[in-house]
């Protein structure tokens, strides 16, 4: 874009490209009137003259934020190449702190590494928002060479700061960033090799995973933790033996639990691809670690990893048992209804039998793409013991359409305990089934009546029986 300028009696008028901009005195400030196209625009020049320059200029220091946005502008988009940013560069020693950062964001979104010599002086600014401003702007001006200078300002110092810091190390478009920041985590403090490698994760640096992987045996443990949440993102499916060594390792719940959701993303990548190498972790694993290799081995899922939870089930310590019968309950396929239908006849311990059935009741209910196991249901409500299970199963009864469910139900009617549950239920069926013999709703309706004392189901048992007619 050109820039031309001309002074008239009403003001001054600025052209960028095919636009003027006219601009007046008013009440002590110069405002910004209307904004015109007048034709096609001059070609760019490499330079803007001196004139236009000074125009530029002009328009930065002025005190009216407005008219200095005009200059901004055609610093952002106006004459194109390098000689043109680095005069436009040239500007900051002379402006205000404001301007300054003002200059400086513009100076960014101009995209030329050309300014980077003068955003780089700017870092010993002695006002916060300009040196911030910098940091920020480095991230598109900037390069490889200028990792340490942004690393040095991820902790310490003001919040803005650190974090056009923490921005522009993301933002680094040098091929060779990456491997920069790398080799600045070693020697880095402590506080800033946990920031340097939240900065890897958030560039998606998956060449550097030898630096996190060394990092999250880093003797300081706010390292280590930053270091197992980068592997989450950064690890491939081959450094799925690496992360369970990690995870034995931890030192800490929190550490462990980092190493576990480190290990769940991983194994995700590569589905069924890890399932090998988490089988063989569980040898010599005890307590949270041998659990923690369960719970992957569940989300990862297919025929191996249910053998091993299912054989987990029969493990000589109590905390393993409990995790592989609650994650034998939460299997998604029907694959686990034999054995939950073991567990659920078992007398003891009562937790394993809850978890058992609750797991059937999910499994044997209507699903996207499964219709409900209506022979299951009926067999798993006469396996639960508890008012609480029974319940449970009639929740799902109700939502099933079909005459069978409601044969399910309408015992439970007679129980004090499920009444309310069972004409909820009942009713619920019924209404969904417009094709039921009148005289069978009627004694759905009726029954209802007889043992519910709740004004809401009784209302409802009513309106289904006078729905019904004569």
């Amino acid at each position: 874009m050109g820039l031309a300028h001309s002074s008239f009696g009403f003001g001054i008028c600025l052209r960028f490209g095919a636009w003027d901009f006219v601009l007046r005195p008013r009440g002590g400030l110069i405002v910004l009137l209307v904004l015109l196209p007048w034709g096609p625009a001059a070609p760019a020049a490499e330079d803007p003259g001196d004139e236009s320059f000074q125009l530029v200029a002009g328009l930065l220091g002025d005190k009216d934020r407005q008219v200095r946005a005009v200059g901004l502008q055609y610093v952002r988009a106006g004459a194109k190449g390098q000689p043109a940013t680095r005069r436009f560069a040239a500007m900051l020693p002379n402006q205000t702190p404001d301007v300054q950062a003002e200059l400086l964001a513009a100076l960014a979104d101009r995209g030329d590494r050309a300014a980077r010599p003068q955003v780089l002086a700017m870092l010993a600014s002695r006002d916060e928002p300009v040196r911030a401003a910098a940091v920020a702007a480095l991230g598109s001006l900037g390069d490889a060479a200028d990792v340490p200078a942004l690393a040095a300002r991820l902790v310490g110092g003001q919040r803005a700061e650190q974090a056009a810091a923490r921005q522009s190390l993301t933002r680094l478009r040098d091929p060779a960033a990456n491997t920069a920041i790398a080799r600045a985590v070693p020697n880095a403090p402590p506080e800033t090799r946990a920031a340097l490698l939240e900065v890897l994760a958030a560039r998606n640096a998956t060449d550097t995973v030898d630096t996190v992987l060394a990092a999250a045996e880093d003797p300081d443990p706010s390292v280590r933790i930053a270091a197992l949440a980068a592997l989450r993102v950064l690890a491939d499916p081959g450094r799925t033996a690496a992360i369970i060594k990690l995870l034995k390792a931890a030192r800490s719940d929190r550490e462990r639990d980092r190493a576990e959701a480190a290990l769940v993303a991983v194994c995700g990548r590569g589905r069924q691809s890890g399932t090998e190498a988490l089988r063989g972790g569980l040898v010599g694993a005890a307590g949270p670690v041998r659990a923690a290799l369960l719970r992957t081995l569940a989300a990862v899922g297919g025929a191996e990893a249910l053998q091993t939870i299912l054989a987990a089930t029969r493990d000589d310590d109590p905390a393993t048992r409990g995790e592989a019968v609650r994650l034998l309950a939460a299997w998604p396929e029907r694959a686990a209804v034999p054995h939950l239908l073991a567990i659920a006849r078992q007398t003891e311990p009562l937790r394993y039998h809850v978890l058992a059935v609750a797991g059937l009741a999910r499994l044997a209910g209507p699903g996207p793409d499964q219709p409900p196991d209506l022979a299951l249901l009926a067999e798993t409500l006469k396996l639960a013991r508890r008012p609480e299970e029974k319940r449970l199963l009639l929740g799902v009864l109700g939502g099933i359409a079909r005459p069978e469910a409601l044969t399910l139900v309408l015992p439970a009617l007679d129980q004090a305990d499920l009444a309310d549950e069972a004409a909820v239920a009942a009713l619920a069926i019924a209404e969904r089934l417009p094709d039921l013999d009148p005289g069978r709703r009627r004694a759905v309706a009726q029954k209802v009546l007889a043992k519910s004392q709740s004004p809401a189901i009784r209302a409802r048992a009513e309106a289904l029986e006078k729905a019904i007619g004569d």
